[in-house]
């Protein structure tokens, strides 16, 4: 986990690339595992500074700003991985399926357990935090002395960073915004440009992270390092061949290694062809296969390779891409394997054993180059950091090393030339190919299904490419030159004997140990050998094995499965022969007696059936008879049996015995279960009086402007019209916060009303006035309570669920009417959907109570409907009431508005010839031996609810 966090990286192909070769021997003792020891390739440094789109930095930077607990990311002044440009530059700066936080607990662990101890972890998470910061530091540029020099925005990042490592603040600006020359009497600083000091910032951020991870490699080598000689096993994961969009140093390093890699292949896989032949005495022939020596020469060979011209230019100061590129162009430019670009761009294209890449010069130098300045060593040298102290001690003590094996090797004084990275990286190849040539080789190839990175998807191209890059299909072409089939005898004989029906000759063949067609023409099945089958080029027996071409054994397979075809079938023949005989024996027994006795069971079992069947018909009839009967007699009375389930259960869409009702609601339908209405038989049926007709009861001749979708769009807070069989999450219409709660509660109760099969009679009557009761104590609740109701009505495909519903708005109707901004709507609603007769029922209602808002306002009512307009509503019908005058006379007087219950003292007085108004005189009602009198502006209806 720990090289892992800070040598892997997201990059386009691969969201865990190793961005760097390792070479791990791992030594064994007694069969167990006793050390290792890790060797570290190239790691590639430009990535701290540089990521291109859709890739990452290392992993351990994102896994320390997910991980640490905010104390310490506010002590190494730590924010978001968006926020820092050396970890923003690719986009996005996580990985799916990637846990950062748990990762970074998963490395502390593993830290522990190599015996890393907390300052040394601190000491760790400072230079990775002062590599962030450094990425922070931006320049501006300025002119003095006529010339542009760069100068620090905010000298904020630079105090962060020179506290985290502990070295001078004024010291660390210099060293990125100075160049240092040391002459024999002083130093000389020179202002850098801004592109100078960015490359010098990066290259601070580049060696500080170089410098810990070699550091970190070390510390695991000393951990792990065997005590004694002893076997090992060498494991090297090395880079892939890279083509990528922009190619550079890196990439041209990565493919030379396996340039040089696929020529220690081709030696590897040659030398063990020419022992397998020379171990059965087989005549070598040379195999003709694609030499990448040349490649090898035009990148690396003296004096004129692309990586020695490289050097060569690093050592001169005033050398640039440009130069180094026209060089190359000059000595390779009529090579076969080096191409110039077309137009004068800054790259060449080699010609690689898997095919051509094109190379971008930018930076060649400098990344080559790599230096650390003596002034950059002296002021972190200085640190009181004792980690950030010896890692650069450490540097400079490999650089004096360096310097006075020159001074000893050489006979007369010259000029120290530090050694470049890729004169470094050529002399690790050459150590680890002497490494691997010492070992037994086996080689495993990764190969990527897709470039996607998605499971389960398959790429032909992308693996056909990988496998022309990694050298298997040269490989495979070498082998297939040869005879790639090779078999024991015993193992031939045993299986192709029985196949071929041949007795085959055992041992090898004398003489010069070819088979002859002769011989392996009869074993083949062939009667005359083909054309150029079984020849002496296709089969060897030599001293243990037969040697066969690929189509020689590709036949003998042939007629082997096709031998163990023909026995397969003759046996199966033979075996479902055998078992269908004695099964078809045993069926005719069997069937003889199933027969007799299954034709009396059958006989018996359709007698009965049919007599079920009439028993069960007779008693339909019977049930429909008696209860079309009953149901007659009590429409007639008014009264609806308790136990009439069938019947209620029509009504129900969904299940709504589950929603809650009030307590005080739940007790009054207890007490009400199995009464019958008190008041029954009051309400009686009576012969219609002559009427005269209504001429203010007229339809608005602008009732088509006001349709029920305009006002849901303008009133609801959806724009959504329909039945729910849900409770809902909010109120219909817009109310105040407070009558919300009472909004929802409503429509629940509105629910189990409709669709609750288990209301009926006197149940359904409480249940409606309890409904119609919440509208008229809460006045800003009546046009959400009459929207909820009309809301469930529309598009209800349950006739009888629909019927109750209407029922309930009639009933409403008759209680209160809807404010001045609903009622038009409500009246265009009624008048194109009403059910069956609720129409004129609803439009009545709605009339009469527009005709008398016009002079203000209308009270509501003070009770809930009584037994009178239930009846009156669910039969359609209008209401009459006894009238008795006190001189004497008597007659039945029409309610109006029955439905709206507002059956004023004047309406009653109109057919009297009484003047229109209330002034004046009253209406009494007798019951009994009492009498209740009533005001002209009260309600005559209010009364008979209220005697109920």
């Amino acid at each position: 986990p720990l090289l892992e966090s800070f040598g892997n990286a997201k990059t386009v192909r691969n969201d865990n690339s190793s961005r760097f070769g390792k070479f791990v021997e791992i030594f064994l003792e007694d069969g167990l595992i006793c050390g290792a020891i890790t060797s570290q390739y190239l790691l590639e440094k430009s990535r701290v500074v540089f990521q291109a789109k859709s890739e990452r930095n290392y992993h351990i930077f994102y896994e320390m700003l997910a991980g640490l607990p905010a104390q310490q990311r506010q002590r190494y002044c730590l924010q978001g991985a968006e926020t820092y440009y050396y970890l923003n530059q690719g986009g996005n700066c996580e990985i799916p399926g990637k846990d950062d936080a748990e990762d970074f607990r998963r490395l502390l662990d593993t830290m522990e357990a190599l015996s890393f101890s907390v300052d040394e972890q601190n000491s760790i998470f400072r230079i990775l935090s002062s590599v962030l910061h450094l990425g922070n530091v931006y320049f501006e540029k300025y002119e003095t002395d006529c010339q542009e020099v760069a100068t620090v925005v905010s000298a904020t990042e630079i105090r962060t960073v020179a506290e985290l490592l502990q070295v001078s603040p004024e010291g660390l600006q210099k060293a990125i915004t100075f160049k240092v020359t040391e002459t024999l009497r002083e130093k000389i600083f020179t202002p850098l440009t801004v592109e100078s000091a960015v490359d010098a910032r990066d290259a601070i951020a580049k060696t500080l992270y170089s410098l810990l991870f070699g550091w970190l490699t070390d510390r695991i080598n000393k951990l792990v390092y065997p005590r004694q000689e002893a076997l090992s096993i060498a494991i090297l994961d090395i880079y892939g061949f890279e083509d990528l969009n922009f190619n550079s140093f890196e990439q041209l390093c990565i493919n030379y290694a396996n340039e040089y890699l696929q020529s220690f292949f081709n030696r590897i896989v040659f030398l063990e062809e020419q022992e397998e032949y020379l171990r059965e005495q087989i005549e070598w022939k040379e195999i003709p296969f694609t030499d990448n020596q040349p490649c090898i020469d035009l990148i690396s060979q003296k004096p004129y390779g692309i990586l020695r011209i490289l050097d060569d230019q690093s050592c001169f100061p005033q050398a640039t891409d440009h130069t180094f590129l026209q060089k190359c162009h000059y000595h390779h430019g009529t090579n076969p394997l080096y191409t110039k670009p077309k137009m004068p761009l800054p790259e060449f294209t080699i010609k690689h054993y898997a095919g051509k890449v094109t190379y971008q010069v930018h930076k060649f130098l400098d990344k080559n180059y790599d230096q650390v300045r003596q002034d950059v060593l002296d002021l972190f040298i200085s640190s009181k950091t004792k980690v950030v102290a010896n890692l650069f001690f450490g540097h400079a003590q490999v650089i004096a090393r360096q310097r006075s094996l020159i001074r000893r090797s050489s006979t007369r004084t010259r000029r120290y030339k530090a050694p470049t990275v890729a004169a470094r990286f050529q002399q690790s190849l050459l150590e680890l190919v002497e490494k691997m040539e010492r070992c037994n080789p086996f080689f495993v190839r990764c190969l990527k299904p897709n470039n996607k990175k998605e499971p389960g998807l398959f790429e032909a191209d992308v693996v056909s490419s990988q496998l022309r890059y990694s050298g298997i299909l040269e490989t495979i072409r070498i082998r297939k030159e040869g005879f790639p089939i090779r078999i024991p005898f015993l193992v031939f004989i045993d299986r192709y004997l029985g196949a071929v029906g041949e007795v085959l000759p055992y041992g090898p063949v004398r003489g010069d140990r070819r088979a002859r067609g002769c011989f392996w023409g009869p074993c083949l099945g062939w009667s005359s050998p083909p054309v150029g089958a079984a020849s002496p080029s296709m089969v060897l027996i030599n001293v243990g094995r037969l040697f066969l071409k690929e189509q020689l054994y590709q036949a003998l397979e042939s007629k082997r499965a096709r031998a163990h075809h023909l026995a397969a079938l003759t046996l199966q023949r033979y075996a479902r022969t055998f078992f269908i005989k004695r099964r078809f024996r045993s069926l005719r027994r069997k069937i003889v007696l199933l027969q007799s006795r299954a034709r009396g069971y059958l006989a018996r079992k359709r007698y009965r059936r049919m007599r079920r069947t009439l028993i069960k018909f007779r008693s339909l009839v019977h049930i429909y008879v008696n209860r079309r009967r009953y149901l007659k007699v009590s429409v007639v009375s008014g009264h609806i049996p308790v136990l009439w389930r069938q019947e209620l259960t029509r009504r129900e869409v969904v299940d709504v015995t589950h929603l809650e009702i009030p307590a005080e609601l739940m007790g009054l339908l207890e007490a009400a279960a199995g009464e019958q209405e008190v008041n029954a038989g009051c309400v009686v049926l009576v012969p219609p009086p002559a009427l005269q007709p209504d001429s203010q009861l007229t339809l608005p001749l602008d009732i088509n402007d006001y349709p029920m979708a305009k006002y849901v769009r303008g009133h609801f807070q959806e724009p959504a019209f329909g039945m729910l069989t849900a409770p809902l999450k909010a109120p219909l219409t817009r109310l105040d916060e407070e009558l919300c709660h009472e909004a929802l509660s409503i429509f629940q109760l509105i629910l189990r009303f409709m669709g609750d099969p288990g209301l009926g009679g006197l149940q359904e009557t409480l249940f409606g006035n309890y409904i119609v009761q919440k509208g008229l104590s809460v006045p800003g609740l009546r046009d959400e309570l009459l929207a909820q109701a009309a809301n469930q009505v529309w598009r209800n495909t349950n006739v009888n669920n629909e019927e109750r519903g209407w029922l309930l708005l009639a009933t409403c109707l008759s209680a209160f009417s809807p404010s001045a901004a609903f009622d038009k709507y409500l009246l265009k609603f009624v008048s194109d959907y009403a059910f069956a007769g609720y129409k004129p029922v609803c439009q009545r209602k709605l009339m009469h109570a527009m005709a008398r808002s016009q002079p203000g306002a209308a009270a509501a009512r003070a009770f809930p409907p009584s037994l009178l307009e239930w009846t009156a509503n669910r039969q359609q019908a209008s209401m009459a009431l006894d009238l008795h005058c006190f001189n004497g006379e008597a007659g039945a007087a029409v309610a109006r508005a029955p439905a709206q219950a507002r059956a004023r003292p004047q309406h009653l007085a109109v057919g009297r010839g009484l003047a229109e108004g209330w002034r004046g005189w009253s209406v009494a009602m007798k019951v009994g031996a009492q009498w209740a009198e009533l005001a002209g502006h009260d309600y005559v209806l209010d009364l008979i609810s209220d005697l109920e």
